[in-house]
């Protein structure tokens, strides 16, 4: 190898070394940014689990702020952020607050003249209710309604589709209008 050769890769690699020290630091600064990132998702989660399907006015926290959606009832965001300088992240996540007993119409349908056979619950959790109790009502709320934060979801209460296509003399408690789709059309 000639002298001049060497001299060119030395001056090469001089130029390069800056480049080589930022490829380096970048996989410690995109996990120290997705550290903070998790960080900040479990705070939203937990907050909105908090005051899901409650009555409770959410409280703003250290880390994560809260405001009414606009235009929406009983609908909240949640932004929740970690971390400092360039590594700061941020999370909003949506959710809502339970329905209060005086919108749902007595909860119990006397409003349209309908009798069930069970109180409507005054909140539902994010769970669907098992296939051996599809309503609830036969022990699954009893003895989950706690660990769950609230009544279990009937299966023709799953989707949109499902509820119009109920039977609203079948059901066992009133969820007509249930996540704010309107009246059956058979109520």
């Amino acid at each position: 190898m000639n002298i001049v050769s060497t001299m060119v890769g030395m001056s090469l690699m001089g130029a390069a070394a800056p480049m080589v020290m930022n490829m380096s630091l970048a996989p410690a600064e995109a996990a120290k940014r997705a550290g903070n990132f998790g960080v900040a998702e479990t705070a939203a989660v937990v907050f909105a689990a908090t005051y899901e399907g409650t009555l409770d006015i959410p409280t703003d926290t250290d880390t994560c702020l809260s405001e009414s959606r606009e235009g929406t009832e009983n609908a909240y965001s949640v932004t929740c952020t970690s971390g400092t300088g360039k590594y700061v992240q941020s999370v909003t996540r949506a959710f809502r607050l339970a329905v209060p007993d005086s919108d749902l119409v007595n909860g119990d349908g006397s409003a349209s003249g309908r009798e069930f056979a069970f109180e409507t619950p005054t909140r539902y959790s994010g769970h669907q209710c098992p296939i051996q109790d599809p309503w609830g009502v036969y022990g699954h709320n009893d003895q989950y309604y706690v660990a769950l934060g609230g009544a279990c979801m009937p299966a023709v209460a799953w989707t949109q589709t499902k509820y119009q296509f109920s039977n609203p003399d079948a059901w066992l408690y009133d969820i007509n209008n249930i996540k704010g789709w309107g009246d059956h059309p058979d109520y």
